[in-house]
């Protein structure tokens, strides 16, 4: 099963991967200076069954939504983060239109930074969060508070990734279509360059490095070859 996060920038996003798999996601040198995710990363978490969970961490800055985009095009459940203290935020909103026009319908809302709040904030903005997920494909998910400090909620969240592994089940792999080669007709020209022509998609097409086919033959006898003019020689023996 593939796991890709969403969710606004310093959320928590990259912190949670790493609570839950040990690896740390974000390997560039500018974003260990800025602190902020600009590339895709990805983790891995192995579970009891032997099923191996594979993680996607996407960017939550509006300028790389692109690269947001092109890691949750492959995933098959997703986990919105949401941090206690500030709530849903714009890039919030948009990861989740991304998610559900892309048509994943598994996930669960992970509130973190739960350490900074009271119980009431955190109720609250369970509230804004279902709202938030009427009308989407997340609708009724479930809202799991966790602390990258304290730890909690991770074991938690960690159990509820394998359950959904094994509900999940192996993806099909697509089988690859056949390769085409291309066809090599003969035309019959006593020229080497036009005598083999490579037909793609019905097209006929000269190879560009071309390749003599069958056992190379002298140079006297190449078609090509031209033979010595004869009065030529006789003068050249003269002078000699």
């Amino acid at each position: 099963m593939i796991v890709g996060t969403a969710g606004h920038i310093d959320h928590g996003k990259t912190a949670l991967v790493h609570a839950l798999t040990g690896i740390a996601t974000d390997r560039l040198k500018e974003e260990k200076a800025r602190g902020i995710t600009i590339d895709l990363g990805f983790a891995y978490l192995p579970a009891p069954d032997g099923r191996v969970l594979g993680f996607v961490d996407v960017p939550g800055h509006e300028k790389f939504v692109h690269n947001m985009l092109a890691g949750a095009g492959g995933i098959d459940f997703v986990l919105l983060v949401v941090a206690a203290d500030d709530g849903v935020m714009p890039q919030t909103r948009e990861h989740l239109a991304i998610v559900d026009l892309l048509g994943v319908g598994r996930g669960v809302v992970v509130l973190t930074k739960v350490d900074l709040v009271s119980v009431e904030r955190r109720q609250a903005v369970a509230a804004e969060i279902a709202q938030m997920l009427d009308d989407t494909g997340l609708a009724g998910a479930d809202v799991l508070a966790v602390s990258i400090v304290s730890g909690e909620g991770i074991d938690s969240l960690r159990a509820r990734l394998f359950a959904e592994a094994q509900a999940v089940g192996q993806r099909p792999q697509r089988a690859l279509p056949p390769r085409r080669r291309p066809l090599i007709h003969t035309d019959g020209c006593r020229h080497r360059r036009h005598r083999h022509r490579l037909v793609r998609n019905g097209r006929r097409r000269r190879p560009r490095n071309h390749q003599p086919v069958g056992p190379s033959r002298p140079r006297s006898l190449h078609p090509r070859a031209k033979s010595p003019d004869p009065a030529w020689t006789s003068r050249r023996a003269l002078r000699a």
